[in-house]
């Protein structure tokens, strides 16, 4: 007679934890004031700058000796994977919230998610819930439904990510790491029972792992191709333990796409498993400027497409 008190007791806590997420992600809907925007935009723009011309002069590398073939691979080959897998993500969120999007509408939601996380707010969240909230799910159910996948990558690159820095580093911080994984993983296996539909459920949460799998090893590998374009070598774990830093950042929506923040964590983790603190801030910033070269391509790309179609998205 004593386990259906703690079951109750279970279901009000995680109903407590689901409301206090909800109001979370509700408050960090909410943009910020184009003062403090502007400011923590030339802040961290001006930081990651004058960090990163410290970092090349530190090194005393020159154009000539970088490795170009790590960021040619980058650009056509590991940039488009994120943004395939950006739009998988949305996809399955979808599908969560009981949505069939096309192809063309998912693409769309990927490129415009990601180029609104370059704001200094949590841009992709605003775009997947008001992308599903417009094709009928509530705000509620739709936020829901974006979190599920979030909240897997997190448990994974913690799990996987912790276990690489305990090999790489040092091992209390990968404990810590992996704790933070599997609480992450505990809430979205809990989110997901409670708003996924029953039918396909088991397919569904077989494609959220396989594809926030697929996240956290291109995140390893574009972070290894622009350390190695810096002529550094860098193992495997080094890579997926990296890797940690970026699910970081983008749970935090105050720096526009963890401007500063993500740079920052790289640059100290580094020294933690091995690498040089200035190849840290370097690599940062080569992957992001690789990124935002394809996420511009990408953009310009979208804009022509739509001026001669309409499939929902220009609602966004």
């Amino acid at each position: 007679m004593q386990p259906a008190p703690r079951a109750r007791l279970g279901d009000r806590l995680f109903e407590a934890a689901a409301r206090a997420l909800r109001r979370l992600g509700e408050r960090r809907a909410q943009p910020l004031n184009r003062t403090l925007q502007t400011t923590i935009t030339i802040a961290a723009t001006v930081a990651v700058t004058g960090a990163t011309v410290w970092a090349w002069q530190s090194t005393d590398l020159t154009l000539a000796e970088l490795s170009w073939w790590p960021l040619a691979v980058a650009f056509f080959v590991t940039a488009p994977a994120s943004l395939g897998l950006k739009s998988a993500e949305y996809q399955l969120s979808a599908r969560i919230a009981s949505q069939k999007p096309t192809q063309s509408r998912s693409l769309s939601v990927a490129v415009i998610s990601s180029s609104a996380n370059l704001l200094p707010l949590p841009g992709s969240m605003i775009v997947t819930v008001r992308s599903l909230s417009v094709n009928g799910s509530s705000y509620g159910s739709a936020l829901s439904a974006g979190a599920v996948p979030g909240l897997s990558w997190l448990s994974i690159t913690g799990l996987v990510g912790g276990t690489a820095i305990a090999i790489e580093g040092p091992a209390v911080l990968g404990a810590v790491t992996i704790v933070g994984g599997l609480v992450a993983g505990i809430a979205a296996t809990k989110l997901f029972r409670t708003t996924a539909p029953e039918e396909r459920s088991a397919w569904l949460a077989v494609s959220i792992i396989a594809v926030e799998a697929g996240w956290l090893l291109i995140s390893a590998l574009r972070l290894g191709l622009a350390v190695t374009a810096l002529g550094v070598s860098i193992s495997p774990t080094q890579a997926v333990a990296l890797s940690v830093a970026g699910a970081l950042t983008v749970a935090i929506g105050f720096f526009p796409g963890g401007l500063g923040l993500r740079e920052a964590l790289l640059a100290g983790l580094s020294p933690l498993i091995g690498l040089e603190f200035d190849t840290g801030v370097l690599l940062g910033s080569v992957d992001r400027l690789v990124w935002l070269s394809f996420l511009a391509v990408a953009s310009s790309m979208l804009v022509l497409i739509r001026r001669g179609s309409d499939d929902g998205a220009a609602d966004l």
